[in-house]
């Protein structure tokens, strides 16, 4: 398999008077028939079209994605080529210009715009051209932003740019959504109720404790994964350890340090229809312990009394006192059990 120059210049032609910046490869394919079509039916087309490809590539004709390839040829072919020539086009604005869909007829009054952003910008057009989103299944947020860009992160970086926002991007219009990452769980009983707590150490010791002992109302106990809880709150709205949505209260219990209060602050207020509530039984039994890391721990701005209430703050006002901490871990395993077992999951050791 021989490419004539020719074919290459012809295909080199038909990619600029696209004036696309984008092209997806339906176009592409068929500019390569229309550009070589001794090709056309012969079993090495693919292979002629990637080399065409990367001669273009070579000369900065095209850029090839980095991401973005058809792995179902042999060999493997774009699914879409920019053209940076066709983003200088006019003066030197070409967003004023494009012939943007009405839903992203904003983006031309733009006072400025990025390369990166009008090549985003671009392919969520193209997107838009191919399909109906009204008609489409909403799928969470890192399944489309891996359909339009080839990358499945994108779309969580712009929604956090100036292109999201009213009149402009929504998932909604991308029939997508974000999920809550899932929290880790474990059935232990019956009860409506979930156990929240910090560490993955006392995550096992909780569901052996409460498994083994049935005379509790705890129905799962959660990892809350650290700091990453306020996060997965909105998830226990929907589904705990495979038993549908928290029915009752989720209680939570974390170390008792600047970090360990404040994840608890911001999980309690995440999601308004999960209750989230301090174990004070828990967090109660810390009171009694040895100070770990005395002198270390900067509890100044730190946040919590509210959350845990004034009594139980000035309980354990000499951990703070002494800049230290209490990791949970130091609760016995027992404490667990009967904390779980009074009526209303509070226990004063």
């Amino acid at each position: 398999m021989t490419l004539r120059p020719s074919e290459v210049a012809t295909l080199r032609g038909a990619i600029l008077d696209t004036r696309s910046v984008k092209i997806e490869f339906d176009t592409l394919w068929r500019l390569w028939n229309r550009s070589a079509p001794r090709f056309v039916g012969d079993p090495d087309q693919a292979a002629a079209l990637h080399e065409a490809l990367l001669q273009l590539s070579n000369s900065s004709v095209i850029e090839l994605p980095k991401q973005a390839w058809d792995a179902s040829t042999v060999p493997a072919l774009p699914r879409h080529v920019l053209v940076p020539a066709a983003r200088r086009v006019g003066s030197g604005r070409p967003w004023v210009t494009f012939p943007w869909r009405r839903e992203l007829g904003w983006v031309s009054s733009l006072p400025t715009l990025s390369a990166a952003l009008f090549d985003d910008l671009t392919a969520v057009n193209d997107w838009l051209g191919r399909v109906e989103p009204a008609r489409l299944p909403t799928v969470p947020i890192r399944y489309r932003s891996a359909e339009i860009f080839g990358r499945e992160k994108r779309l969580e970086q712009l929604e956090r740019s100036k292109m999201f926002g009213p009149g402009r991007l929504r998932l909604s219009m991308l029939a997508c959504v974000r999920l809550a990452p899932p929290a880790p769980a474990a059935v232990v009983g019956a009860g409506t109720d979930v156990l929240v707590v910090e560490n993955s150490d006392t995550y096992w010791v909780a569901v052996q404790t409460l498994r083994a002992s049935r005379r509790h109302r705890i129905g799962a106990v959660v990892w809350g994964s650290g700091k990453t809880f306020p996060a997965q709150v909105p998830s226990l709205a929907v589904d705990v350890a495979g038993q549908g949505p928290v029915q009752g209260v989720a209680w939570y219990w974390g170390d008792f340090d600047p970090a360990g209060t404040a994840t608890a602050v911001a999980a309690a207020r995440t999601a308004p229809d999960v209750d989230v509530r301090p174990a004070t039984g828990l967090w109660a039994a810390m009171a009694g312990l040895a100070v770990q890391e005395a002198g270390t721990v900067d509890w100044s701005g730190a946040v919590g009394q509210e959350w845990l209430g004034a009594e139980l703050w000035d309980a354990l006002a000499h951990v703070r006192a002494a800049g230290g901490r209490i990791a949970q871990e130091l609760v016995p395993v027992d404490v667990v059990a009967a904390w779980a077992g009074q009526p209303d999951h509070r226990f004063a050791p």
